[in-house]
Formats: structure tokens, sequence, C-alpha cells
């Protein structure tokens, strides 16, 4: 199963948040690009059992709402990274769309797993999100979400590490890229001194 994005921000609600790529662009790169591809990464992240992928992904289910959700979300998210006040207009929806139905929990060989109705799937896979989003959001480690400093990239994460020192998604990724380019500029202005 081709992975939809990365799990690195330590929390769901985040890693839901960076199926975007170049987040902070004015035209940033979708990677939620229609219900089969949400349902992947449902199941990749682990919410949804791998099982039910086949009969969910076959529905066809705009992916609109999932994505207003996303977009609410990630600013609120932003807001607290950069210690601004939530959008309050992005606050009701999340709070709305929480009271929604949750999907029924489906103990199987693997563990415990959302196992949403296929009628209201969308519905109540949003309402699990946002509730995931509250529930950080409304928590001490709210205080510990930090955003990339990759350039545009703009993915959050919950920055566990001792006095929050996290600056990258990932360092293998936006964290190499940025050591590359600084390693470029110190070895390009050491070459302009010495040509002079």
């Amino acid at each position: 199963m081709k992975p939809v994005s990365k799990f690195v921000s330590g929390h769901v609600a985040l890693d839901f948040c960076n199926t975007a790529g170049e987040h902070l662009a004015d035209s940033f790169d979708e990677m939620l690009i229609d219900w089969e591809t949400f349902v992947r990464w449902c199941v990749q992240a682990g919410i949804v059992a791998e099982t039910s992928y086949a009969s969910l992904a076959r529905k066809r289910i705009p992916i609109q709402p999932v994505i207003r959700l996303r977009e609410c979300i990630y600013r609120a998210g932003l807001a607290l990274a950069r210690q601004e006040s939530i959008p309050a207009g992005d606050l009701a929806e999340m709070v709305r769309t929480a009271k929604g139905d949750l999907p029924i929990v489906h103990a199987g060989p693997g563990g415990l797993h959302w196992q949403p109705k296929a009628e209201q799937c969308s519905e109540q896979l949003r309402a699990l999100l946002a509730r995931e989003a509250l529930s950080l959001f409304c928590s001490p480690r709210a205080a510990r979400i930090g955003i990339c400093e990759g350039g545009a990239c703009g993915w959050l994460f919950v920055d566990e590490s001792r006095g929050k020192r996290r600056r990258w998604c990932d360092m293998k990724d936006c964290g190499s890229r940025a050591k590359a380019r600084s390693f470029y500029e110190r070895h390009k202005d050491a070459g302009d001194k010495s040509s002079h």
C-alpha cells in the first residue's frame, strides 16, 4: 500500500495536518487527492483496520469536507505553534464536527480499531479527527507544538525534545536540506573571500 504521507509529528491530528506538502506555500501539494487516499491514510495512521480498507475505499465520497476540516485543524495548530489566538471560525468548526457520532470500536486479532459505518464513514472519521485535535489542543502538550523551519514546509509536530529545540519535521528531509544549504553557503562565502 503506497504511503500517503510521513508520520513524523508525534500526534495523529498533526499527521493529518501534514497531508499537504509545502503547506505554507501559496499553492501547496495536496496529498489527499480523493476519498481513497484519505482511507489509505487512515489505515496507515492506524485509525482504521486494513481489513476495512477495500469496502471503505470503494465509496464515492467527496474529499472536500475532509480537506476543509484538515485546514481548520492546521490553522489552529499553526496559531498555537506561533503563540497566537486560534481563529474563532476554525475552533467553532472543530467543535461542531467533534460532536458527530464516532465509528464503532472493533476488536480484532491486531487489537482495537475504529470501524466506521459505510453510510456515515466521512462524518464519523471527521468527528474522530476533530476530537483528536481538540484533545491535543486542550492539553499541556499544545504548548509543545512546533512548526518546521524548512522554508514553506509548514509541517507541525509535538516537540518532545529537551528545551524545545526541534526545528524540522524530519531530520532526513527538511533538516538535511537545510544542512546542505548551510554547508553550501559557508563554503561559497569562504570561496568568495579567498578570491579577493
